[in-house]
């Protein structure tokens, strides 16, 4: 029932009015971080944006060298009417300002809370409007993270590579960037080199009803400095009338981060260095977070953070990534992963196997625990998986929906 309709034959109760003046303000005031992390968020993306025009069609903003002091991010100043006195309820007693601004919230609560409009949502990179599911050609490129089960998706992407599931091309080219000694494999830029020739020949030449297959991992191009390769890329598969298909898993940062210790000896580390790879905005460049090597994979001697920037710099440049180029982002769940990219592929189900478990046990002090956190929370990664779930996943969503 619309609350701000009148009866007919029924008056208008001042109190009544007044009441539902203060629920709205209300509202209103409790949005008003939501408000300006989207403000924020749309700003800093706008700006990536306009700075295409300039670039033939690809945003010049990335921090290639930033510092905390000089990031483009850091720099951009959010500012709402209530900061200066432009706005207040004692300065305005009609209803509109507020009512518009229940709009906005409104508007903003579908965009970031719903998840049956988000699952499915096209990349802003996309260059041409797509056909109904399931699309009848294109390349699926897999962004596996370290650690977050990719293995077995992996696998389950090269079933499809047998005649009687569909005969699909799939390549990879990774490496191993720590040794067993602990010393890091010289010149990785070699490996990301031959990943990104071998990806430009996968793009090419597709039949009307073909479907090829990739895996992006270890040692093969950072996301954050070569964005200009996934424009690329996915305009050449739309200019063919396919579809680009850029999918991730992403997995809760704690137990990542825990998990990453059974690779410790394979690292030639010790359990101390291991607990204190986070400790430094930089760190060892042995260990990844999920959101540093989202960004910038792992790029050995120059550190998990190479370029030293701030947590809410990565957390903003990796949700624009994802916004503007994944058409499947999951938090831990396989069979959601599987069943998106099959409802887009029409490939033919084959069951996912469940590869590359440890077995043994991981014994952790609560101290060690209580330390990994903080420092992840300190690193960002907590914030990225929170807006991520917020923002694919509906994640607390029944909080927006109540006034």
């Amino acid at each position: 029932m619309d609350h701000g309709a009148r009866l007919p034959g029924h008056a208008t109760n001042p109190m009544k009015k007044n009441r539902s003046k203060a629920t709205s303000l209300t509202v209103f005031i409790l949005g008003l971080p939501l408000l300006l992390f989207s403000s924020a968020l749309s700003f800093h993306i706008g700006i990536g944006l306009s700075a295409a025009g300039q670039n033939g069609g690809k945003p010049l903003l990335t921090h290639l060298e930033s510092s905390p002091d000089d990031s483009p991010l850091e720099n951009i100043v959010v500012k709402h009417p209530h900061d200066d006195g432009a706005y207040s309820s004692e300065d305005n007693d009609s209803n509109n300002d507020i009512e518009a601004e229940e709009v906005q919230l409104t508007f903003l609560r579908k965009q970031l809370y719903n998840p049956n409009e988000n699952q499915l949502q096209l990349p802003t990179a996309a260059t041409h409007p797509r056909p109904p599911l399931p699309y009848k050609c294109g390349v699926l490129l897999f962004y596996h993270i370290p650690s977050t089960g990719g293995a077995s998706i992996s696998t389950w992407l090269r079933k499809y590579k047998k005649p009687e599931n569909g005969g699909l091309l799939y390549f990879h080219r990774f490496g191993t960037a720590i040794k067993k000694s602990g010393l890091f494999t010289p010149d990785p830029e070699l490996k990301e080199e031959e990943f990104i020739d071998l990806m430009n020949a996968h793009v090419e030449n597709l039949g009307p009803n073909e479907w090829r297959t990739t895996q992006l991992h270890l040692m093969n191009p950072p996301l954050n400095t070569t964005e200009y390769l996934y424009y690329d890329w996915r305009e050449k598969v739309e200019s063919q009338g396919c579809q680009m298909i850029s999918a991730v898993m992403l997995r809760d940062p704690l137990n990542h981060a825990m998990s990453l210790y059974k690779i410790m000896k394979s690292k030639n580390a010790t359990r101390d260095v291991w607990m204190d790879h986070l400790r430094s905005p930089t760190g060892t460049g042995k260990w990844s977070t999920v959101l540093d090597f989202f960004l910038y994979n792992t790029r050995g001697p120059i550190g998990r953070n190479p370029y030293n920037v701030s947590k809410e710099t990565k957390v903003l440049r990796a949700m624009e990534l994802l916004e503007r180029h994944f058409d499947v982002v999951s938090m831990g769940d396989h069979a959601q992963f599987m069943g998106d990219i099959l409802d887009m592929t029409g490939w033919p189900v084959v069951d996912m196997p469940h590869t590359n478990v440890y077995k043994k046990e991981l014994n952790y002090t609560k101290k060690e625990v209580e330390t990994l956190y903080k420092l992840l929370v300190n690193n960002g990664d907590i914030d990225f998986v929170d807006a991520v779930k917020q923002k694919y996943r509906g994640h607390l969503s029944y909080l927006m929906a109540y006034h």
